[in-house]
């Protein structure tokens, strides 16, 4: 397996040599400086969209944005982490080579255990001494390096207690630090798109009415934009594969931008926002508006193909979103959600929260088939995400190498 070389070091922050690599953890982005600033507290401060020169007193780390790890220069580690605990100088002799290649172009690193700190070993290089620090492990070792771990306990008291009290109301999770950069205009550009035809539905412009099957399945209406399980079905026994052509199929690339109700949009609206900014910003702009479509479309046709509601108009984003999900799923399995449950909040790692809801999911499609909910659209959405996630990720990773000067991977 070839080596990248060695970077010629640029210097950044007190000397810190600018870094130009592949996330050596899970190859999905290049690393990105983060400063670090000493507050009036003694707490250390992210400088928030520093541009040119840091100023004096900065500390710059090198941080994966998907899986929260950091690359830690010789000292930065103890400075960051509390001098007196001197962490760099209790780790053990290596045990073994590690998997992943150092930031800095030296090569494979080694993993070397931290005696009575975390129980999993850090990769550390042997030619430059910087260290490897996963995103659990620096919660642990270098908290003050995360947003959350840069505020006082009474700041973190106060506003976990304002979000208790609003999911007390809601029952909806909340990101405890949102990884996302950048500004997610697809998500955005979706909810322009689904609050503007919600407002044409409540203007009278659009009539579910207008869907409601007659002859052969064809709606009594015109411009109808959602599928009726019922009408499709027709439609297909008596025209077969023209029907795509000359029946309503065409409905279930349009269902997605029409609602039931203000709770319908707004829950939407908010599941789409808290998850599909991150994933946005990983598979960049083309394919996160390509991969909702398809997990819409597919999550349409699995409520299509198998719901004992087939009179009823099918409406609502949540199968494209229930992809995105997915998709948050696979990406940040590890980012932390707040969720309430019997009055208690509780800190859920994503995968735990994804799974109850897809658990959630399969249970009501079973018992609660007559709720007025799309279940199997969750599902069916749900499923091509978990698809197609692997295969997007894969481009990206391959993107991601050739566009660093030391990559993670060979390509």
């Amino acid at each position: 397996m070839s080596q990248p070389s060695p970077q010629t070091p640029t210097h950044g922050a007190h000397g810190h040599e600018e870094i130009s690599a592949q996330c050596p953890s899970c190859w999905l982005h290049e690393l990105v400086p983060v400063y670090l600033q000493r507050g009036e507290e003694g707490l250390w401060k992210t400088l928030e969209n520093h541009k040119g020169p840091p100023p004096p007193g900065v500390v710059q780390i090198d941080a994966c944005p998907v899986c929260r790890g950091a690359w830690f220069d010789p000292g930065e580690l103890n400075l960051l982490a509390g001098e007196s605990a001197n962490l760099e100088s209790l780790l053990a002799a290596p045990s073994q080579q590690s998997r992943r290649r150092c930031p800095r172009g030296h090569g494979i690193m080694q993993e070397r255990a931290l005696p009575g700190q975390i129980n999993t070993p850090l990769d550390h290089c042997p030619t430059c001494h910087g260290v490897w620090l996963d995103g659990y492990e620096r919660q642990k070792l270098a908290q003050a390096t995360t947003k959350e771990g840069q505020r006082t306990r009474g700041k973190r008291i106060a506003r976990r207690g304002v979000i208790w009290a609003a999911q007390l109301l809601t029952q909806l999770p909340v990101e405890v630090e949102n990884p996302a950069s950048g500004t997610p205009w697809v998500v955005y550009s979706l909810l322009v798109i689904v609050a503007a035809m919600f407002g044409l539905q409540i203007a009278g412009t659009i009539d579910l009415e207008a869907c409601m099957p007659g002859a052969g399945g064809m709606p009594l209406g015109s411009g109808c934009l959602a599928p009726v399980a019922g009408a499709l079905r027709n439609q297909w026994e008596n025209q077969g594969p023209q029907a795509l052509v000359s029946g309503t199929w065409y409905t279930l690339l349009t269902y997605w931008f029409l609602h039931g109700g203000w709770a319908h949009i707004l829950g939407n609206a908010y599941f789409l926002y808290i998850f599909g900014d991150n994933v946005e910003h990983l598979f960049g702009r083309v394919r996160f508006a390509l991969f909702f479509l398809l997990a819409a479309v597919g999550g349409g046709l699995g409520e299509v193909l198998l719901t004992q509601n087939t009179l009823a108009p099918l409406v609502g984003a949540s199968g494209g979103i229930a992809g995105v999900m997915a998709a948050y799923l696979w990406c940040f399995p590890r980012n932390k959600l707040f969720q309430v449950v019997m009055f208690i909040q509780l800190k859920l790692p994503a995968w735990v929260y994804l799974f109850v809801w897809v658990g959630l999911q399969a249970l009501l499609s079973l018992i609660a088939e007559d709720a007025g909910v799309a279940w199997y659209a969750h599902l069916f959405g749900f499923a091509v995400g978990a698809a197609l996630t692997p295969m997007i990720l894969s481009m990206r990773r391959r993107e991601v190498a050739r566009a660093v000067k030391v990559p993670a991977i060979d390509v």
